[in-house]
């Protein structure tokens, strides 16, 4: 297997569940606006996020779903019972006078009350009819000098509660059938652990690798607009800039914007004078770059510094992706950036499509057949995303794709039809060869992506291996830095 010089994964998030408004994304996947279960979830999901607790359980993930659902409540309960534990005995349910805090900005006592607040959940006016947790054992005696009697009815609480969650949570929500405890699990970790697992997940035996990462500005797109736990700005981005001068050269990062921001403007200059690249735009979060009913001239505002400041825009780009149950994904169609790349007023605006399209996906009574489109009429089709971000690729100077979480790409079956489709992209006729315009990414962070990242990166070095060494590197590292040069400044 023939690797390139240098690899840069143009697409990566390192937020945890402090940085995102937990209790609407999960209640939102339960088809609510709001939910006491949510709320009281997300909480203690929160409340555990950064724990110092190290597993030493080197045992393999199931594959069998209702085992694998076992194992990840057992891990996602060894972070609490770490916390719970590690307080010197679990505090009391009445009160909790010591705080316990056992990591920075965990709290013990927090954790027990809000396990204690699951266990009395109306579960029935939740949707749910199966089994609940248990109910809170009598006092009298319940506090063991070990306090093992409170931590088995704590771990059986929160197992519980949290597989309830789970199965209230739409399977396909984001548009693809995920494992919401995986990504439950994922969340938990520091920003730090966060970015040494996706190192540990490529292995050692690489070339230099680094990674760009994208941050989220959700809060606006439910209908509480609750403050995640830390508040987007300043704290996410002091807290990022951090992360990246602790990692300096290893990994860079791209703020987020969100037009219902009134000092969206004040925020994007902060970001860009803090270091960051550029910004992630995401229309499945409500918005469109063009004809949009509510936000248009914030947009163009923001199209027009962007241009000034020489700031590149990634742009979420598949049907669906991290939506709202309004399920607005379709805002995303490559289409309706043609509108904003033809107007001479934004051609030097340069702009990425994330998952270049991504693979077969619908939202409603709308398909995109993508990457995986099996006949030309399929490819063709005037909705299929990844054709249209080909078109644009080619056409217009400063327009780019990176091939991200196409998930299809784990079954041995879709490979071919991948590959077929990439032939197809790089024979488009064009001012500028695709070649010179399409990235490596993965969107590592997602439930399907933390554990498979070596494995998506050998899939594409296969595919680029019949390619000279010039077209190879552009794939995975040079387009990245012709997309946004402000990279070399991180990167070197």
């Amino acid at each position: 297997m023939t690797y390139p010089s240098r690899i840069i994964d143009l697409h990566t998030h390192l937020f945890n569940a402090r940085y995102v408004p937990l209790a609407s994304v999960i209640a939102n996947a339960m088809n609510k606006d709001s939910s006491p279960l949510a709320d009281r979830a997300a909480a203690l999901l929160e409340e555990m996020t950064g724990s110092s607790y190290k597993s030493d359980d080197f045992v393999p993930m199931p594959t069998d779903p209702d085992e694998k659902d076992a194992y990840l409540l057992d891990k996602i309960w060894a972070i609490a019972h770490f916390e719970l534990a590690g307080a010197g005995q679990a505090p009391a349910l009445r009160g909790a006078p010591d705080s316990g805090e056992t990591s920075d900005g965990i709290d013990a006592g927090r954790i027990m009350q809000l396990i204690v607040d699951l266990s009395e959940i109306d579960y029935a006016a939740e949707g749910w009819t199966g089994e609940v947790p248990p109910p809170r054992p009598a006092e009298a005696g319940f506090l063991a000098p070990s306090g093992a009697d409170l931590l088995a009815w704590a771990g059986n609480v929160l197992r519980m509660a949290l597989h309830i969650v789970a199965k209230l949570m739409e399977p396909g929500a984001w548009g693809h059938v995920e494992n919401y405890l995986e990504f439950f699990l994922t969340m938990l970790k520091s920003e730090q652990a966060l970015l040494d697992k996706i190192f540990e997940g490529y292995g050692k035996d690489l070339p230099q690798l680094q990674v760009v990462h994208f941050m989220m500005d959700m809060q606006m797109a439910y209908a509480g607009q609750e403050s995640p736990r830390y508040p987007v700005y300043p704290n996410q981005l002091d807290k990022m800039k951090e992360l990246e001068a602790t990692n300096k050269g290893k990994v860079a990062g791209f703020a987020a914007f969100d037009p219902r921001r009134e000092n969206w403007l004040e925020r994007a200059q902060y970001a860009l004078d803090s270091g960051f690249v550029g910004f992630k735009f995401y229309p499945a979060m409500g918005y469109a770059p063009a004809d949009d009913p509510h936000f248009q001239p914030t947009i163009d505002a923001f199209f027009d510094f962007c241009i000034d400041r020489g700031a590149p825009v990634f742009v979420h780009c598949t049907p669906v992706g991290f939506q709202t149950r309004e399920k607005l994904g379709w805002n995303a169609h490559p289409a309706r950036w043609r509108k904003v790349l033809d107007d001479p007023r934004w051609e030097n605006l340069r702009l990425c499509f994330g998952h270049a399209g991504g693979g077969d996906a619908t939202n409603g009574m709308h398909r995109s057949y993508g990457w995986m489109a099996a006949t030309d009429e399929q490819w063709q089709d005037s909705d299929n995303f990844a054709r249209t971000v080909v078109e644009l690729c080619v056409q217009k100077p400063n327009v780019y794709c990176e091939l991200g979480y196409i998930t299809e790409l784990f079954e041995a079956d879709a490979k071919a039809t991948f590959m077929k489709n990439f032939a197809s992209a790089c024979a488009v006729a064009g001012t500028y060869p695709f070649l010179d315009k399409v990235a490596y990414g993965t969107d590592w962070h997602m439930p399907d992506m933390v554990n498979h990242v070596r494995g998506y990166l050998e899939f594409f070095v296969q595919l680029m291996e019949p390619y000279d060494t010039g077209v190879r590197n552009a794939f995975f590292w040079g387009n990245a830095l012709r997309f946004a040069p402000k990279l070399i400044d991180h990167f070197g």
